[in-house]
């Protein structure tokens, strides 16, 4: 069940993504609430589950862009699993540690669309997408990513209490 309405959340927000926030642009940028998904998941999945949630939410949106198929999956992947690796060393339960684990993954996104662009594919990106456009995406990022993070924690607390098996363990 978890699963099913994470699914949900999911859909609203590529709806969202795509329609209007498109009106809350700042220098040309606008936050990718689908990132900030991949990081809570992240962060919040037990497991192997944090990445692939990654993976699939990468492929979705690999498939709904219509651009280079595989990019979104690799950079999503990459970040679920490094945040995987790094939730049981660090809290990630303050405002700042959110901040900055959004921003950091913003970064490592941005990075390998970069690279992508420049070595597969062969393209001309100005330099200034990673001076100027790179931090703003990043910033944005951190500054939604935890109004984003407490509806998602209220949610999967809503989901644990109302759909927890009590002769279940939960962990």
């Amino acid at each position: 069940m978890f699963f099913l309405i994470q699914f949900i959340i999911l859909l609203v927000l590529f709806a969202a993504q795509t329609t209007f926030l498109q009106n809350f642009t700042i220098a040309g940028v606008t936050p990718d609430l689908i990132l900030i998904f991949v990081v809570y998941c992240g962060i919040n999945l037990r497991g192997s589950q944090g990445i692939g949630m990654g993976f699939a939410v990468g492929f979705m949106q690999d498939c709904l862009s219509g651009g280079l198929l595989g990019v979104n999956t690799l950079s999503k992947s990459l970040i679920a699993r490094f945040l995987s690796a790094l939730k049981d060393k660090i809290m990630v339960d303050e405002l700042l540690s959110i901040f900055l684990f959004i921003v950091t993954a913003s970064l490592l996104d941005g990075v390998i669309y970069y690279l992508v662009l420049i070595t597969l594919l062969k393209g001309e990106v100005p330099g200034s997408f990673l001076f100027s456009s790179l931090p703003i995406y990043a910033i944005y990022n951190g500054c939604v990513g935890p109004i984003l993070f407490y509806i998602l924690d209220l949610n999967r607390k809503w989901v644990l209490r109302k759909f927890s098996n009590p002769y279940l363990r939960q962990s």
